[in-house]
């Protein structure tokens, strides 16, 4: 079986966050092989880290290990850096073949990688048109060859699945905590034949939003009927009657269907930081896409502003959060506001379910 339908095989398993990371791994090894991996959850409005799991690394040093390399990432300057391969064509790249083979060249393989004996590494943002959920960062060490082009472009198939797989996870975590979402998630069970057993009260309000005659709308069957056709990451998005668009995603459970119903929401910056610093709206919008590596004439075209009107929401957002620059910014936002929950569970809206931590 191909590695994107083994990807969609694993979406259509009712697991956890933690299984599915160490699913995905093996399936990984099994098709690519590496010796050491990372597999992050990420905030689509920052592309920051919300949570990750580690595979073949000694788990002493860790914490100094990720201090390093995220050092590197938030200062914008080495190869490969996650945020340019966000927005790039293709999401995934190898640094043996981004560098030439000269992988000295990288400044995370000068201060952290050669020490670990890494022979090449392979980052992949996992990707949809919704957003980056995810990224996986894999190594070989030495004698190990260099990831192929073949390998490469094998991984860049299952950018979409794994981020789809990502984003169901996290929707199924988010149901077990709907008190600390705005909106959350409801839930429908479908029967083998069809017929609905089951329908949370958060469902029942997405779902008015479609029609008003208590109809259960026919994409329900077809999501579930997919399901159990076989495709875990089945999906389909409705117009609701306010102009909202509501998202069905279907998910095996036993022998019935689960179909989880949401509204479809863009990714935004958590509300804590921008009540934090008391940043406005639009200074909110030039936090987002600094995060994400913009450049100030990208931030200009995608907002319609001058670039020297972003300029001057860049100094002030700078000035309210206490930076000089936008790696500083980013590096501020991860240390103060992301860092902190790290133990809480992340959330398929780009923050935390648990968020005991006080800002």
């Amino acid at each position: 079986m191909d590695l994107p339908a083994q990807v969609r095989r694993l979406a259509a398993e009712d697991l956890g966050l933690t299984e599915v990371r160490v699913r995905l791994d093996r399936l990984l090894r099994a098709a690519v092989g590496y010796d050491m991996a990372a597999v992050s959850t990420l905030d689509p409005s920052t592309l920051l880290w919300t949570s990750c799991f580690v595979s073949g690394a000694d788990a002493a040093g860790a914490a100094d290990r990720e201090r390093v390399l995220f050092d590197i990432e938030f200062r914008g300057t080495d190869v490969n850096g996650y945020r340019e391969l966000a927005a790039a064509p293709v999401p995934v790249a190898g640094l043996h073949a981004a560098t030439g083979g000269r992988i000295s060249r990288a400044e995370r393989h000068r201060e952290l990688l050669h020490d670990l004996g890494v022979s090449d590494e392979a980052r992949v943002m996992l990707r949809t048109r919704t957003g980056c959920w995810g990224s996986l960062t894999l190594y070989r060490t030495e004698p190990s060859p260099p990831f192929s082009p073949a390998e490469l472009a094998l991984l860049a198939e299952i950018s979409g699945p794994a981020a789809d797989l990502f984003r169901l996870t996290l929707l199924r975590a988010a149901l077990a905590a709907p008190g600390d979402l705005t909106g959350p998630p409801g839930l429908l069970l479908v029967g083998p034949s069809g017929q609905t057993r089951t329908v949370t009260d958060d469902a029942r309000r997405w779902l008015a939003t479609l029609d008003d005659r208590d109809r259960l709308p026919s994409a329900v069957r077809a999501v579930a009927a997919a399901v159990r056709g076989g495709d875990g990451l089945a999906r389909a998005a409705l117009p609701a009657r306010d102009g909202r668009w509501v998202v069905l995603h279907g998910s095996a459970a036993g022998d019935q269907t689960a179909v989880i119903v949401e509204g479809a929401r863009p990714a935004v910056i958590g509300e804590v930081i921008t009540r934090a610093y008391g940043l406005t709206p639009r200074e909110r919008e030039i936090t987002e896409l600094a995060a994400q590596g913009r450049t100030t004439r990208q931030m200009a075209a995608r907002l319609g502003l001058s670039p020297f009107t972003v300029q001057d929401h860049l100094k002030a957002t700078y000035a309210k959060i206490g930076v000089r620059s936008r790696a500083e910014l980013v590096a501020a936002l991860y240390t103060r506001h992301y860092s902190p929950r790290a133990a809480g569970r992340p959330s398929p809206y780009g923050w935390y379910l648990d968020d005991a931590v006080v800002t």
